[in-house]
Formats: structure tokens, C-alpha cells, sequence
């Protein structure tokens, strides 16, 4: 079976860097997969999750805001968080997500409300993630 090399860089480290069958993620377009010999594109990454199809399995992880771009049979994403759903801290990011929330009530320059409102959106895309796939 055909395969796609997936890339997820954050501004720390490279995460991921190996041949997948499928990845699913969330665009400023709505929902997209990107299997093997996927069209050329480009696409804002919104905060949300990420799901990782090889050999049977997925693993999910949770994104930030960032950019993705496929050519050449190769998934390139530059993300701001890239977080496995095992290494979520739930309490660590329920705390930060109130602490946004309390800083929306605050009057905020335009830059501090565009910060705050990154940082609950990356907040809400964990705990959702951390969340809905709390059964497995």
C-alpha cells in the first residue's frame, strides 16, 4: 500500500517524521484527509485535532494554529502545539483555559484579546481531545 511522509514541526522540536496511510486534520476549510499522492495544497491549521492512520492504528494528537502544505507525496505542518492525547495534562490545561477565561473579562489592547483567544482555543482543542477519548 501507498504511503505519505507526514512532517509536524513546532517551533521546539520535530514530532513526527515518518510514512503514514492517512492524517486527518482541522483547516480553516473545514475537515480534510490527506492520503497518499493528495493534490498540491496549502491551508491554515486551526487548533483541533489530528488524527494519525498507519498500519491499522491511529494515534490523535491535539494541535495549535499553524500551516500545512502537501506536495510531492509529503504532508508538511508548522503548528504552534502539537501534543500526543497521552501527554495532555488535564488539569494543567483546564487551569490555563480558566485563566483565559478570566483574562476575556479584563479590557484587553487588540494583541493581548488575539493572545488570550489563542491560548483558550489550544486550551478547548485539549480537553476535548483528552475528553472524547477518555474510554479507549
Amino acid at each position: 500500500m501507498s504511503q505519505l511522509h507526514l512532517k509536524i514541526v513546532t517551533p521546539e522540536k520535530i514530532i513526527v517524521d515518518e510514512s503514514v496511510d492517512m492524517v486527518t486534520l482541522t483547516t480553516s476549510e473545514g475537515e480534510i484527509g490527506v492520503l497518499p499522492h493528495h493534490a498540491a495544497l496549502m491551508a491554515k491549521l486551526l487548533p483541533g485535532e489530528l488524527r494519525i492512520k498507519k498500519g491499522g492504528k491511529t494515534e490523535i494528537l491535539a494541535t495549535g494554529d499553524g500551516f500545512i502544505q502537501v506536495a510531492d507525496n509529503v504532508l508538511t505542518i508548522l503548528t504552534d502545539l502539537a501534543v500526543n492525547e497521552d501527554d495532555i495534562d488535564e488539569k494543567k490545561v483546564e487551569e490555563a483555559k480558566k485563566r483565559a477565561e478570566t483574562a476575556l473579562e479584563q479590557k484587553l489592547s487588540d494583541e493581548e484579546y488575539a493572545e488570550t483567544m489563542a491560548v483558550l482555543e489550544k486550551s478547548l482543542a485539549q480537553l476535548r481531545i483528552k475528553r472524547r477519548h477518555r474510554t479507549r
